[in-house]
């Protein structure tokens, strides 16, 4: 019997398996005894019997259950414009009684059919609620599950007609009107609206939990209007983003997404004005004051003398080094003769022999170096290629300028 539990299987085959075993189970209790003193052996085949009688039962019941509640979500749009033609035919009718005085007696009928026909709202919420709570066809009961269950049948259907407690306005609400949190904690379709909204208004509520734990989206979901599931999914983008920026505007004041933010600019999706996502003001064509890093990078290349191109390397952009200014507008000598010898020494220390040199080797070498700076200090012959030192060593590559070599 277990196997049959806890194992998915087509009707048709389980019918046979439990037939089969009916049969079995009356050619165990064939038998001459006295009534009321059969041996153990035929009481507790009666016994299984009866348990698999009600095993029977309670699968025919699920698969009705289970195609009641199909049939209810699959034909949900036909039983709704089936509810809506009814209306149609009793408005119809109402307005034909309404015009036809002799007929008065017979309104009753149509005003009642016409009310009936106004809960198509209410069923189509009910068929959402039900698609909610469809079992899984997975979820098969265990053995032990089934037998405490079919020792009491009564049992079972006072638990599904039960109601559920919500623990938020403690009223008694039937289940299919109710949430069941992962907590075993019940709410209300009222209350689990109301903490919805709470917790979109509120970004130290979102999500909304119970028991701190998250309440999942599909739970409530039907107890929900588009408006609001709509207000969640934006309110979940906005919560979920660390550097909110919103428009600076202060009559907007709109969050903007992280889609709509490029080169720290954020566009609003409302009103299109753009936003700095540094300082969260106007947006501004220099370097924005609160970009920290910036400043105080700045603030170093001034000190050392260091000059801004705002194009990149390869605009070809020409400008003096000293002032800024377009290249050869200026007074500016060439170069600072500091910084000329500081050029030489470092040359001249990568010279093979330049440290080691005598004083006059170096001195030789470094008028060499210098008068080669001043000659070629616009040089744009410069191209890497590769020289074999040795036989036994590596390829080293030598950058040419001007006909000097560097390695």
């Amino acid at each position: 019997m277990a196997a049959v539990m806890d194992t998915e299987i087509d009707p048709e085959s389980l019918a046979l398996i439990i037939e089969i075993q009916l049969q079995d189970l009356r050619c165990m209790v064939k038998g001459k005894h006295t009534i009321g003193h059969g041996p153990d052996s035929e009481v507790a085949a009666q016994i299984m019997e009866a348990e698999v009688k009600n095993l029977s039962s309670f699968y025919a019941d699920r698969s009705m259950s289970r195609s009641i509640a199909h049939a209810l979500v699959t034909d949900a749009d036909a039983i709704s414009a089936h509810v809506l033609q009814e209306k149609q035919a009793a408005d119809d009718r109402a307005f034909a009684l309404r015009e036809n005085p002799q007929g008065a007696r017979r309104q009753p009928t149509a005003i009642a059919s016409s009310s009936a026909s106004h809960g198509k709202v209410a069923e189509v919420k009910i068929n959402q609620k039900l698609a909610a709570l469809t079992v899984d066809e997975k979820k098969i009961p265990s053995a032990a599950e089934l037998s405490i269950t079919t020792a009491d049948p009564s049992s079972a259907s006072k638990e599904k007609s039960a109601l559920r407690h919500c623990v938020a306005c403690t009223s008694d609400v039937a289940s299919t009107d109710s949430v069941r949190c992962p907590c075993s904690h019940d709410y209300c379709g009222d209350c689990i609206t109301s903490l919805f909204s709470a917790a979109i208004n509120d970004e130290s509520l979102f999500p909304p939990r119970c028991c701190k734990e998250p309440i999942p989206l599909d739970l409530y979901k039907p107890f929900l209007s588009t408006t609001l599931l709509g207000t969640y999914e934006a309110k979940k983008l906005e919560y979920g983003t660390l550097d909110k920026t919103y428009c600076h505007v202060r009559t907007c004041s709109t969050f903007v997404p992280p889609a709509f933010v490029k080169d720290d600019v954020a566009t609003c999706v409302k009103c299109q004005s753009k936003t700095c996502t540094m300082c969260k003001g106007e947006t501004h064509t220099d370097d924005c004051p609160a970009d920290t890093l910036t400043a105080d990078f700045l603030q170093i290349a001034t000190e050392n003398g260091w000059q801004r191109c705002y194009s990149s390397c390869r605009c070809n952009a020409q400008f003096c080094y000293v002032c800024g200014l377009k290249w050869k507008q200026c007074s500016c000598t060439q170069w600072d003769e500091n910084r000329l010898v500081a050029r030489v020494d470092n040359i001249m220390g990568r010279e093979q022999g330049g440290r080691n040199a005598t004083d006059a080797a170096r001195d030789a070498l470094a008028a060499r170096t210098r008068q080669n700076l001043i000659e070629n200090h616009e040089c744009e012959d410069h191209r890497w290629r590769s020289r074999n030192v040795a036989v036994w060593a590596m390829g080293r590559f030598t950058l040419t300028l001007g006909g000097s070599e560097w390695m």
